[in-house]
């Protein structure tokens, strides 16, 4: 039984990826009256709150694994620019750990519509439209003329990016579950991304107050005031959690913006030390990535947290290039790839 929307309201080849070093009143609300919040999610659960046993299991093997994981494995496709099924046992490995996968192609070989297959193998067939993308539903992410309405948002310029998932402004029937990036070309200076696995940020605030996340859980958490560009509505005001559980399935999604403009937070006690407690975690890092994508190189992902550096292209060299694809389905390898594989 799945849990429905409204529930729990390197270096290598080239690749440079690093990992980071890392009052009030007391609150009444108890964890017993926290608990049916979550209790339209399967019995097993992990992120129940009273099913305290399958989550310590659940933390466990999710930390065991990262322990056991080169984070910075990059997997190389073949020549039509796909995995092999040999690489089954692997991929689960690795996005059990990080819920990202890296992987390296022929950048003389590999397009557009290679990218959109590769992602099939992971099982991703559902993309998102947004006012960036093509007509396949991809987004070339580049600096664009002052004079194009995209400069206006951030992705399309130089500069830096905060910690965010991807459309976390979309109202639930279109909730972001993953995404992917194919580097067509790197900046001549910065560009890089970092990285936070959403479900590590879970362990960490359930580890140490997990009186909070039913805070986190709340629909009326976060609202993103409706996007207007003149009297033209381009996208209508939504309001939703930060933590929640996918319809069909235990996984866990997360939806959040560190930027300051164009989104109201809760402002009760209770939902105020929640975000803090998130702010917290991301400066103190200690589970933070940074990768630095180069030519021919990608990532397919769960909607994890994640931010980009500033940027600087030279004239001499191709400019930052990157396709990048959202999906409203999740990462399942036996939809995919490994389609008839038992784990």
């Amino acid at each position: 039984m799945g849990c429905s929307i409204r529930a729990a309201a390197v270096i290598e080849s080239g690749l440079i990826i690093s990992v980071g070093q890392a009052s009030g009143p007391e609150l009444h609300t108890t964890l017993e009256q926290k608990k049916p919040a979550l209790n339209h999610c399967g019995a097993d659960s992990p992120f129940r709150l009273e099913n305290e046993q399958a989550y310590q299991a659940w933390r466990a093997r999710k930390l065991a694994r990262r322990a056991q994981v080169d984070q910075a494995r990059v997997f190389a496709l073949d020549s039509e620019g796909r995995l092999p099924h040999s690489a089954c046992d692997a991929l689960r490995d690795q996005l059990e750990a990080f819920n990202f996968v890296l992987f390296e192609a022929d950048p003389g070989e590999f397009d557009k519509n290679a990218f959109v297959e590769l992602n099939r193998q992971f099982g991703l067939c559902d993309p998102d439209a947004n006012l960036g993308a093509d007509a396949d539903r991809v987004t070339a992410l580049r600096v664009v003329e002052a004079s194009d309405a995209r400069a206006q948002y951030i992705p399309y310029t130089n500069r830096a990016m905060n910690w965010h998932t991807d459309g976390y402004y979309n109202p639930p029937e279109r909730r972001i579950n993953a995404f992917a990036l194919y580097c067509v070309s790197p900046a001549w200076r910065g560009g890089g991304n970092y990285l936070f696995d959403h479900e590590m940020m879970y362990l960490l605030i359930r580890d140490q107050a997990p009186n909070l996340l039913e805070a986190l859980m709340q629909d009326d958490l976060m609202h993103i005031p409706a996007n207007l560009q003149g009297k033209q509505v381009i996208r209508p005001e939504e309001s939703g959690p930060v933590f929640s559980l996918q319809a069909n399935s235990a996984a866990l999604n997360m939806r959040y913006t560190s930027r300051p403009h164009n989104i109201v937070w809760k402002s009760d006690q209770r939902s105020q030390r929640a975000l803090n407690l998130v702010r917290e975690i991301l400066l103190d890092g200690e589970a933070l990535i940074d990768i630095s994508l180069q030519a021919g190189q990608g990532m397919v992902c769960n909607n994890i947290l994640h931010g980009r550096h500033a940027f600087q292209d030279d004239e001499k060299h191709s400019a930052r290039l990157v396709l990048r694809i959202r999906y409203r389905d999740a990462i399942d390898l036996a939809e995919g790839l490994c389609a008839g594989k038992s784990n």
